[in-house]
């Protein structure tokens, strides 16, 4: 029973953003929202950011989050590399309550 209260519990959660943009139709959108940035100027990176910025900030703030999980991810594991080699136990600690 409790893993379909989960399941109901998470499809509400991923239906709610929608449900959010919907009732928000027709507001007057604030200036901040409506900001471009030039793209002119920009080359590589910067424009290929820049470009999903002005697209679809939704889209842009996802994928800026997903990509600072996976930097972080990648930091771990190349300290736990490095530590592994220089001889240090690097193990999951446990608590002891």
């Amino acid at each position: 029973m409790k893993r379909y209260l989960v399941l109901i519990f998470n499809f509400f959660l991923l239906l709610l953003p929608s449900a959010m943009l919907w009732a928000g139709e027709g507001l007057d959108v604030p200036e901040e929202l409506q900001k471009k940035i030039d793209l002119t100027k920009l080359t590589g990176l910067n424009h290929f950011f820049a470009s999903w910025y002005n697209d679809n900030m939704w889209l842009y703030a996802i994928m800026v989050t997903a990509i600072m999980g996976v930097v972080g991810l990648l930091i771990a594991l190349v300290t736990d590399i490095i530590l592994k080699m220089i001889g240090m136990e690097v193990h999951k600690m446990e608590h002891h309550e």
